[in-house]
Parts: C-alpha cells; structure tokens; sequence
C-alpha cells in the first residue's frame, strides 16, 4: 500500500510539475531550426536611356501592328477575350507610330486610329452578332489596306521626329 500511495504521489509530482513548466522547452528542442539565408542586396545600375525616335522603333511598332492585326482578322469572333486584346493593341501600336511621326503626317494617321477605337468599343462591348461581325472585319480590312499602304516604313522615312513631343 505504500508503494502504491508512493507511485500516485511521484505521478502526481511529475504531472504537475509538466503543468507548471510546460512542454514549450520540449517542443522547442525537438523542432526544427530555420537557417538564415544570407540576405541578397540588389543592386540596381541607374543608366540614362537616351532613346529618340527612329525609323527602326516605327518599323517595330509597324511590324507588331500588322501581326496584331491579321490576328484579328483571321480569328475575331472565336474569343471575345482575344479579340478585345488584339483591338487594344492594334491601337495602341498606331498611337505608338503616331507619336513617331511628325505632326502632320500623325494627323493623317489619326482618322484611321479612331475608326479602329470605334472597333476596339464594338468588340469590348461583345455584341459581335453576325452583322456586326461582318462589319467589323470589312472595317478591318479596309484600314489595314490602306495603313499599310500609306504609312509604310519605307514612306515614313523621312517623316519621323527628331525628338518626342
């Protein structure tokens, strides 16, 4: 009987003293450790980027606005989310030639810059029934014909700023 009082009292002893301690000590020995990582300074090379309008940055855009273009033609009205970002950036490559040109020759280029928004607000609002289809690839064709007929490289050389507006 006195062993068995003895053996209750000892348990009692350790439980209450885990109680008081906590295993926190436990558990943090047998954790785990996270290694520091060296940390990596970035270091960045400020350089002045001293970019004029040139032939080649139209030619660029140019190139990027056909490709853009026969895209949509070739595939609008399989999917409205291509076919919203095709518009966008049709545009945005003509603004982006517009810029590149002297004053009077972006003037000339502007009309067909808002036929084309008037078909990138056609193709966002996705009311692309057959009619209207239809209508906005003729639009389509007929702007690239003519864009790409007047506003070539080739013919635009002479024409390109000297320095951004």
């Amino acid at each position: 009987m006195r062993i068995l009082s003895r053996l209750i009292i000892l348990c009692l002893s350790v439980s209450i003293f885990f109680q008081l301690g906590g295993c926190a000590a436990l558990k943090k020995k047998f954790t785990p450790k996270k290694k520091d990582e060296p940390q990596v300074i970035a270091q960045y090379q400020l350089r002045e980027y001293n970019i004029k309008p040139s032939l080649e940055l139209y030619e660029k855009h140019y190139v990027f606005w056909i490709n853009w273009q026969r895209k949509l033609i070739d595939e609008l009205g399989r999917n409205s989310k291509n076919d919203t970002r095709c518009a966008r950036e049709i545009t945005g490559n003509l603004e982006d030639m517009a810029t590149l040109l002297v004053d009077e020759k972006a003037a000339e280029l502007r009309p067909h810059i808002e036929d084309l928004n008037k078909v990138r607000t056609m193709i966002e609002n996705r009311n692309m029934t057959v009619v209207n289809q239809t209508r906005v690839r003729r639009i389509l064709e007929r702007e690239y014909r003519i864009v790409k007929r007047e506003f070539s490289p080739t013919k635009m050389k002479d024409f390109i700023r000297e320095e951004w507006k």
